[in-house]
């Protein structure tokens, strides 16, 4: 009898370590995109499922300028986003960075990162939704959230 209750007293206090060790996790899912995966996000994505445009950040800008972060709450790290890094608001850099003051959300979608969002406000939808001629992808609410305090 008392072995059974230790085992299941030890049982319990792993099974409130585990749950209690969930939940910085998942208050923190994102992590910071490598340099291959800035590189990416923000020099080499395509506008298509952006209302068929082009992303244009110029290549002038260097990497440092930036600033990305990776979601992990969804999808296994295919979900993506960047800005302008606090490097790029210094006084001295901000001719050189081009700054601006919005956010970019990307998917992964095969080897490609593809632009599903970008703003300066307002929040990514959630389902597909057409506004004019742009047709914008939605963006899972908690990946759009992950990502933000990623980039925070």
């Amino acid at each position: 009898m008392r072995g059974r209750l230790t085992r299941t007293r030890t049982a319990a206090v792993v099974g409130v370590a585990a749950v209690a060790a969930a939940f910085p996790a998942a208050a923190g899912a994102h992590r910071s995109a490598s340099r291959a995966q800035a590189d990416a996000l923000v020099y080499q994505s395509s506008g298509r499922y952006y209302g068929g445009g082009s992303v244009s950040e110029p290549r002038s800008a260097p990497l440092r300028c930036f600033t990305a972060d990776i979601s992990t709450v969804a999808g296994g790290g295919r979900w993506g986003a960047w800005t302008f890094s606090r490097y790029a608001f210094e006084r001295s850099h901000q001719s050189l960075c081009h700054t601006g003051n919005g956010v970019v959300i990307e998917h992964l979608i095969g080897a490609r990162w593809y632009v599903l969002w970008e703003g300066s406000e307002g929040y990514p939808p959630t389902h597909d939704t057409r506004i004019g001629s742009f047709e914008y992808r939605g963006v899972p609410r908690a990946v759009a959230r992950d990502l933000e305090r990623g980039l925070s």
